[in-house]
């Protein structure tokens, strides 16, 4: 079993990132109005439309866990997604993995240090189990 290295580390005060890590391109999207404007029985349609586009990001998923929700059995996936610092991502914003298409939701935001470097996206992942 090889030792996986963490995404970052810091010391006296600096921050070193893994870069080879940072492999995953992904979209950060956010709640908006559709386009061209829609409307139906609720109102207004919102969509998630993208914020950031084509960011390379780290994603290391940290557990998973099966619950059942409506009788149904759901899949639930924490991770969390490391980005070079990008102003104005929110929590309940969305990161779609280019990749394979997964989405996730973004639960909280870390900027490591306060230095406006490195942002820790704490994120989950909901799915069916098919």
């Amino acid at each position: 079993c090889v030792a996986q290295q963490p995404l970052y580390t810091v010391s006296d005060g600096s921050i070193s990132v893994n870069v080879g890590a940072m492999r995953h391109s992904i979209t950060i999207t956010q709640l908006g109005l559709s386009s061209p404007p829609a409307t139906d029985a609720a109102g207004p349609v919102k969509t998630y439309l993208p914020f950031l586009s084509s960011l390379m990001a780290a994603i290391e998923v940290l557990r998973g866990t099966d619950v059942i929700r409506g009788g149904l059995i759901t899949s639930q996936v924490f991770l969390t997604v490391l980005i070079w610092y990008q102003p104005g991502v929110l929590p309940n914003m969305r990161v779609q993995n280019l990749d394979n298409g997964n989405v996730y939701v973004v639960q909280s935001i870390n900027n490591i240090l306060e230095r406006n470097e490195v942002l820790l996206l704490q994120c989950i992942g909901l799915g069916l189990n098919e």
